[in-house]
Parts: C-alpha cells; sequence; structure tokens
C-alpha cells in the first residue's frame, strides 16, 4: 500500500512533458527567403537570410541543413559541415524536412542517405525543386551524369527560375562535351541573376571549346574584372588571347598567373611561346628551358619548340613571320614558324618557302589583311577552377571528377537517358558559330 501510495504521488506531481517548440513567423519568412535566394545563386544574400532563420529559432534542423548546404557552396567546409552535423539528427515530418537533411548529409558525402531523404520528400511533395535538384547534385557527385540530367531538368520543370539547378545542369551538360546545351543553360543563369560571373566563367570555357574565341573573350573580360586575382580564368583568357593573336595580352595574362603560381610549368611554356611571336627571343628560350624544368614528361616537345625559336634567329631578317613583328618584303608572303610540335610529342623542321603558291591554303592573300597563323600553343586539357573561394559553389558541383594540376581526370559517362517528361517539341537556340574563322593549325598543334 506504501509503495503504490507513493507511486501515485510520483505520478500526480510529474510534469507533462513539454511541446516542443516550433520557429515562429519570422523565421519562417526568414527560411523562405533563404531558400529562394539560393535557388536564384545569389549565395551571399541567401546565407545573411539562413544566418536569421537560424538566430531567430536556434538549432533549428531544417534550417541548419540548408545552410550548411550554402555554406559549402561558399567555400566553408568546416562550417557547412558543423551545420550538416547537427541537421542529420533531424527527424523529418515534410518535404521541406527531408530535403534539409538529404543536403546536410550530401554536404558529408552520405550520398546513399541523401537519396533516401530526396525521394522520402518527393513522395510528399512531387513537386519538390529543391528535392529533385538535391538527387541531381547527388547522381552528378557519384559520375552518373544521365540521372542529373534527368532530376535536374526536373527541378528547372517544377522551378523555372531555379538559377541553381540550370547552373549544375550546365557542368553536367560541359562534362559531357555538349558545349551548346551548357551554353543555354548557363545563358539562363545570367538571365535570372545577371550579377552571378561565375556563369560567365563556365559560359567561356564552353565558348572557347567551340572556338567562339571573341565571345568566349567578352566573358572572361567580364568574369576577370570581378575576380582580377582567379589564375583559371587568367590562364584560359591567355590561351583565348593567343589563339585570336593578341600575344601582348597572353603575356600579361601568363605573367599575372606565374606571379600566383611560380611552378606552373604550362604558364612558362605558353609566355615563352607568345614572346617568341613578338620578336623576344631571349624572353622566350627562358620561359621554354623553365617549362623544361617544371615538365620533365613534356621536355621533348619544349625542346622542339626551344629549337623553333633558336632556328628562327638564324634566319634573314626578312624572313620571319610578320606576326614576330618584322614585315615580310613587299609581295612576298610570310614564312611558316620554323618548328611544329604535335600532339603526340614528335617534331620536325619545315624549310622556309620561297613565295606562297596561288593554290596554297596556308597562303594568305596580301589584300585579305589576315594574319599569318601562329606558332603552335601548349594549353591545359579542360581546366577546372579550384575555387579559392567557392562563391559559385561551382568548381565543379561533383567529387567525383578529381582534376590534377595538369588536366582533368575524365568521368566515365553513361548513356544519354530518354526524357523524364514529353519535350515540349520547341528547339533551343542554335550553338553559335564562331567569330573568328582559323586555319584549324593552331588547334592541331596544341599539346594537351
Amino acid at each position: 500500500m506504501l509503495l503504490l501510495a507513493a507511486s501515485c504521488a510520483l505520478a500526480a506531481g510529474a510534469k507533462a512533458p513539454a511541446k516542443p517548440r516550433a520557429p515562429g513567423a519570422e523565421a519562417q519568412k526568414a527560411l523562405a527567403a533563404g531558400i529562394a535566394l539560393y535557388e536564384k545563386a545569389d549565395f551571399e544574400a541567401a546565407l545573411q537570410a539562413f544566418d536569421k532563420a537560424v538566430a531567430l529559432f536556434p538549432d533549428w534542423k531544417t534550417a541548419l541543413g540548408h545552410r550548411a548546404m550554402c555554406r559549402w557552396n561558399l567555400g566553408d567546409r568546416l562550417n557547412a559541415n558543423r551545420d550538416a552535423f547537427v541537421a542529420t539528427h533531424l527527424r523529418p515530418n515534410s518535404a521541406e524536412s527531408s530535403t534539409a537533411r538529404g543536403l546536410a548529409r550530401f554536404v558529408l558525402k552520405d550520398y546513399a542517405a541523401a537519396e533516401k531523404d530526396f525521394a522520402e520528400a518527393l513522395k510528399l511533395d512531387p513537386e519538390a525543386a529543391q528535392a529533385y535538384y538535391g538527387a541531381g547534385s547527388v547522381a552528378s557527385a557519384q559520375g552518373q551524369l544521365g540521372r542529373a540530367l534527368q532530376n535536374l531538368g526536373e527541378a528547372v520543370r517544377a522551378n523555372g527560375r531555379f538559377a541553381a539547378a540550370y547552373l549544375v545542369r550546365g557542368t553536367v551538360q560541359e562534362r559531357r562535351k555538349d558545349f551548346a546545351a551548357a551554353i543555354r543553360d548557363f545563358d539562363r543563369v545570367l538571365e535570372i541573376n545577371p550579377r552571378f560571373t561565375w556563369a560567365r566563367f563556365y559560359r567561356g570555357k564552353c565558348r572557347r571549346e567551340i572556338k567562339d574565341y571573341r565571345e568566349a573573350l567578352s566573358d572572361f573580360d567580364e568574369f576577370i574584372a570581378e575576380n582580377p586575382d582567379y589564375a583559371e580564368a587568367l590562364y584560359l583568357r591567355s590561351n583565348v588571347r593567343f589563339l585570336t593573336r593578341d600575344y601582348p595580352g597572353a603575356v600579361a595574362d601568363l605573367s599575372a598567373v606565374i606571379a600566383q603560381d611560380p611552378r606552373r610549368g604550362l604558364a612558362y611554356s605558353n609566355r615563352g611561346l607568345a614572346r617568341a611571336q613578338l620578336g623576344d627571343r631571349l624572353g622566350a628560350l627562358a620561359d621554354l628551358k623553365r617549362a623544361q624544368e617544371l615538365l620533365p614528361s613534356r621536355r621533348d616537345q619544349l625542346q622542339a619548340a626551344i629549337d623553333g625559336v633558336e632556328a628562327s634567329a638564324e634566319a634573314k631578317p626578312e624572313r620571319r613571320p610578320a606576326a614576330w613583328g618584322l614585315a615580310a618584303p613587299a609581295g612576298e608572303a610570310p614564312a611558316e614558324p620554323a618548328f611544329v610540335t604535335s600532339e603526340e610529342g614528335r617534331a620536325r623542321k619545315k624549310p622556309a618557302r620561297k613565295a606562297a603558291a596561288v593554290d596554297d591554303d596556308m597562303a594568305v592573300p596580301e589584300s585579305s589583311g589576315k594574319k599569318p597563323a601562329p606558332a603552335p600553343v601548349v594549353r591545359e586539357r579542360d581546366p577546372a577552377p579550384s575555387s579559392p573561394k567557392r562563391s559559385s559553389g561551382l568548381d565543379r558541383w561533383d567529387e567525383a571528377s578529381p582534376v590534377e594540376s595538369e588536366g582533368q581526370v575524365e568521368v566515365p559517362d553513361e548513356a544519354r537517358p530518354e526524357p523524364a517528361r514529353k519535350a515540349s517539341g520547341k528547339a533551343g537556340p542554335a550553338a553559335p558559330e564562331p567569330a573568328e574563322r582559323h586555319s584549324g593549325r593552331e588547334e592541331a598543334l596544341l599539346i594537351e
């Protein structure tokens, strides 16, 4: 009896468990604003909104999951992981909270669990654009590019102004070598958010690939105006400047790259070739020899370039190419460079030509105003940025696509999937035509 009475007294005195608090209207409003800004690819402003939501309702795991993804995009990996760890303890009760936990798990690279969260969110809300976006990001990170395109396509169908989804889809299209489609996606990003200059960087890369050098140069110029110290953009612009025969501009960009990374061998080799075109033989030789020291695997290719520069010094001044700053005698076509470096690394000397034959496709009539083709340029293969400040969150959006210092490691692609929904039948804009026509000789001689 005493035991029973004591138990009843304890039960009577015990307090009922408190109901968990819910975020107030202001916190909910701040979260919604943060998600909208994130979708617009305005990551800095989105972070401020997420900060406000968390300040109004501390330890709000749904807000922390979204903030983790935003911080990851901005390159703040340490704080992104902290937010994500807390958000993974979320007990989802809606499509929004399931998506938030999926984003947190994505940041922590727990891709299988993240994928389940996004699938659950889509069961609760089949039109959840953020969940499709998360699923597409997971697929991209795992190198499943076709599935990534399907999910990202659903994201932009559900929300036609989802700039971040267009951006990720553009990078996936680029990896599939569908540069025209990638350009259309980056165009859409800039229509939604014209201030997001990272889209210009990626679009410039794609335009360079399709040899639309004039437009590529415009994109790089605008990006570099906002990000003057970003070495990868300077390197890519130097490549475009070389191919359009702006050798002083190429030298200036490569000098800025070398100032940031004095051991970047390809920057020395390309600057050496540009200096050779300008008639700076000593500077060209110094750069090419330094490149040999830094790139021993390309020693033979670089030696061929060195031999060509040295051979040009032995030629008569009037026989040097006009592109090197020395005009050819009246009525005589400029001579070709004395060397050729092939993609396979073989080199051969070309004899000086006495005169241009009428049926010679390398000859340029004096009345055409065109300049002779430049010497070969050494180019990195598809260099990708390693964002010092991932203000785009966009250096590749996929952790499964590592980038080496001298070129990108390709991710195996899968077959292009059937579209998830019936197409509208409207054809997209055609890929832009190259602004300037080149003989193709420059590209054929690139050292990849």
